[in-house]
């Protein structure tokens, strides 16, 4: 897969704008603007480096070849078990704290659930 050169630079624009201007409107407006220019940065940070950082195209969504794909899929199943391991070890760290769990109990049961349902899907397709 490769995306349009725009694509991933419109998308953090439209997160920045999604994540800065609720913030503005609560009359936070450095804030809101500081996390629009995060995005903004990011996103030009990708666009200069994609060319010369093979990082940065493959997150910028440029993923032509084999192993691109497979070093992706990699990161995505590293991704999954550190943020499985976060959710169990909040999970019990509210747990032992006597305070309320259930955040981090229905996110752990959302990646469980996804997690087998996926497997069913893979599994049948092929």
């Amino acid at each position: 897969m490769t995306t349009n050169r725009w694509f991933f630079p419109v998308i953090c624009l439209l997160l920045g704008l999604l994540m800065g201007v609720p913030v503005m409107a609560r009359g936070d407006v450095v804030v809101g603007l500081a996390l629009v220019g995060v995005m903004v940065g990011y996103a030009t940070f990708l666009l200069l480096t994609r060319k010369r950082s093979e990082t940065t195209a493959m997150l910028s969504g440029e993923l032509g070849d084999e192993r691109r794909r497979l070093n992706e899929l990699r990161a995505r199943g590293a991704m999954a078990h550190v943020l499985s391991t976060v959710l169990i070890g909040g999970f019990f760290v509210q747990l032992w704290r006597g305070e309320d769990a259930t955040p981090f109990a229905l996110l752990a049961a959302v990646a469980g659930v996804s997690h087998v349902v996926a497997l069913v899907y893979f599994s049948r397709r092929g």
